[in-house]
């Protein structure tokens, strides 16, 4: 099964632009199946990667900082910002918008794909909330009735970001499916269309293997969050 998936941009020690996407995603999501396209962040055509080659999903990754620029936000010294990748990520959740098409979004992902529905960020959840979410593993609440029947009342994740959501952030039609013990979101979904997304990594070493497998076996087959709905 084929899927595309986004990149980091960055510089390298010459001061070129490069995309980069960690070894860590091949080598997680090829214990599934799943063959991966990386997408260009210099590419004018986006579409041709999703007609022309058999790609059937779309993951958003991980790695770097959404602008706040983007949703009325503040940048802040040290942030890891790419308006290049910015700006290929949302032409990607535009098509994918436009053709049903299922996405998966990671850490990141999940703060961008919030971000393009109009959510916003919370750019120091330690601060806000008073709960580390950088380099930790946590138990997480699964709190909607629908997905526990798949993935239990409990999991446990890693945790590798100081952005994130609570429900306040969250944007219309975004339904959170898991929390933080004190009310960060990770994890939530779209209620018309077939997207959803986690803000932990599990393709990086994980407390709970067999939970990270069931998410992403229910996002190939088309289960959970990526079954048929009827969209408004």
């Amino acid at each position: 099964m084929w899927m595309a998936i986004t990149q980091r941009n960055e510089k390298n020690r010459h001061g070129s632009a490069i995309d980069v996407l960690e070894q860590n995603y091949v080598n997680f999501f090829e214990k599934f199946g799943i063959k991966l396209i990386a997408i260009p962040n210099s590419t004018s055509d986006i579409e041709q990667y999703f007609t022309q080659l058999p790609v059937k999903a779309l993951i958003i990754t991980g790695g770097g900082d959404v602008d706040p620029k983007l949703y009325g936000g503040k940048r802040k010294e040290g942030m890891e910002l790419s308006s290049m990748r910015d700006a290929t990520e949302k032409k990607l959740m535009a098509y994918a918008v436009e053709h049903k098409l299922p996405v998966l979004g990671i850490c990141r992902g999940c703060q961008f794909i919030n971000v393009f529905f109009g959510g916003k960020v919370i750019t120091g959840i330690k601060d806000a909330v008073g709960e580390t979410h950088v380099g930790v593993e946590h138990g997480i609440k699964v709190v909607d009735a629908s997905v526990q029947a798949v993935l239990g009342k409990k999991g446990k994740v890693n945790s590798y970001h100081d952005h994130g959501m609570t429900e306040k952030e969250l944007a219309k039609g975004l339904k959170p499916f898991a929390l933080s013990e004190k009310g960060v979101i990770e994890g939530y979904y779209h209620e018309s269309l077939p997207i959803a997304a986690i803000i932990w990594h599990p393709e990086r070493k994980s407390p709970d293997n067999k939970f990270n497998a069931k998410i992403i076996k229910a996002f190939m087959a088309g289960k959970l969050f990526w079954k048929a709905r009827n969209t408004r």
